[in-house]
């Protein structure tokens, strides 16, 4: 189970650019916390990038693009990374495998450079692409994942509104439907915990973040952008007579929209 909270992106200062950007929808959107809010490209060119400037090289072990319309027949996306602007043979030229609205690679390692491109060729110079969310930064393996079994649980929550006239006629006000995310760990230990309470200090109820349940298996079947929907404390247990420390922890999260 991998967690990540600490996007490079969202930091103060980073410039963000696009090669081409609609006027309603510019690039600065990607920033924004809801990924309904899209950056969109122009209709322009063909061959698009979205480029960042960290302004000091920071740590990018995992690349997840959110929300995004790109089509099956688009070509050459990749995520790249250099110590500077320029881009004919970047340290990293990562190719992203195409998916359907959520694209994500892992680095087996932090990759430290200032400068990082997403690129792709729209299947016509003449056509849009959207993208809701990126982010570039390091994640966390948790050392534990969910308790089996009845460790993980994942509740559709439809917040549709239903009511009926006077004469028994039901109709609804169709709204999107979120997932509630429950994980309970079994008991883990003082370095899991640490990481558990630098999430909750740094998003609180406040600030979504993405979490990926089974990363090898179900890279986006269970791969959830969130946030928490209450802070659970932790309880304390002991592994043995002089062990180490072992804690029981709780996620409760809700899909964010």
């Amino acid at each position: 189970m991998r967690l990540m909270w600490q996007n490079m992106i969202d930091v103060s200062g980073v410039v963000i650019t696009a090669g081409s950007e609609n006027a309603d929808l510019p690039v600065s959107n990607l920033i924004h916390p809801h990924r309904g809010k899209v950056y969109r490209t122009g209709v322009s060119v063909a061959a698009e990038w979205v480029k960042f400037d960290f302004g000091s090289p920071k740590a990018v072990r995992d690349i997840i693009i959110l929300a995004h319309d790109l089509q099956v027949g688009d070509s050459a996306i990749k995520i790249q990374g250099n110590a500077t602007d320029s881009w004919g043979a970047p340290s990293v030229d990562q190719v992203v495998t195409y998916n359907p609205y959520v694209m994500a690679h892992h680095f087996p390692e932090d990759q430290m450079y200032q400068w990082w491109r997403f690129i792709f060729t729209k299947g016509a110079a003449a056509e849009t692409r959207d993208i809701g969310r990126i982010y570039l930064g390091p994640s966390y393996e948790c050392e534990r994942g969910p308790a089996m079994p009845g460790g993980l649980k994942i509740t559709p929550d439809d917040y549709s509104v239903t009511d009926s006239t006077p004469d028994g006629v039901s109709y609804s006000d169709i709204r999107p439907i979120r997932n509630m995310v429950s994980v309970r760990f079994p008991p883990v230990s003082d370095a899991q915990m640490e990481q558990l309470k630098a999430l909750a200090s740094a998003c609180g109820t406040h600030t979504p973040f993405f979490v990926s349940i089974a990363p090898a298996s179900k890279p986006y079947d269970l791969l959830y952008y969130v946030k928490a929907r209450s802070l659970k404390g932790r309880e304390l247990e002991l592994a043995g007579p002089g062990g180490p420390r072992k804690w029981q922890a709780e996620l409760e999260l809700a899909e964010d929209i």
